[in-house]
């Protein structure tokens, strides 16, 4: 049943992402795939593997029209960042959480940003600390509600 729950939050975090918005919303909202990809990562460590993160990145950015691999990238080395270098994640409450999380969405952010300019001018913008801070901040809500939604799953018939 977590596959489909899995498969449930993917798709609505990507609906999420495309929303038609205003120019701020736009700036500041957080990468809901990526801090899906932190959940999952942090509550089952082995049914993500570094390919699937890396698929989930790809579409996205297909879906959000960047340029391709910048998402792909930035999952794949928060997930590294994630597993190997702060495995006692997992093990703190969710509060405790709120800190790694922030650091690690704003590595996400940091690097789809520099792949961005990479392949072209780019403006620096305050909105780069915040969209990982908002993310952070909504991070106890957002395990709160998908607990829910895989307890839920786990006990329908």
């Amino acid at each position: 049943m977590t596959i489909v729950a899995m498969v449930i939050a993917f798709f609505l975090a990507l609906v999420l992402e495309t929303l038609p918005s205003g120019p701020v919303y736009g700036m500041v909202h957080p990468d809901f795939v990526a801090m899906l990809l932190l959940y999952w990562s942090i509550r089952s460590g082995s049914e993500l593997s570094y390919t699937l993160v890396w698929l989930i990145g790809l579409l996205q950015d297909l879906v959000m029209g960047d340029v391709p691999g910048g998402q792909a990238i930035a999952g794949v080395l928060m997930i590294y960042a994630l597993v190997n270098g702060l495995g006692r994640v997992r093990h703190l409450s969710v509060w405790e959480q709120l800190v790694f999380v922030f650091m690690l969405l704003l590595l996400h952010r940091l690097i789809v940003w520099l792949w961005q300019l990479w392949s072209g001018p780019l403006s620096w913008h305050f909105s780069l600390f915040l969209s990982p801070l908002i993310g952070a901040l909504l991070w106890p809500l957002f395990t709160y509600l998908l607990d829910g939604l895989r307890h839920y799953l786990k006990t329908s018939p």
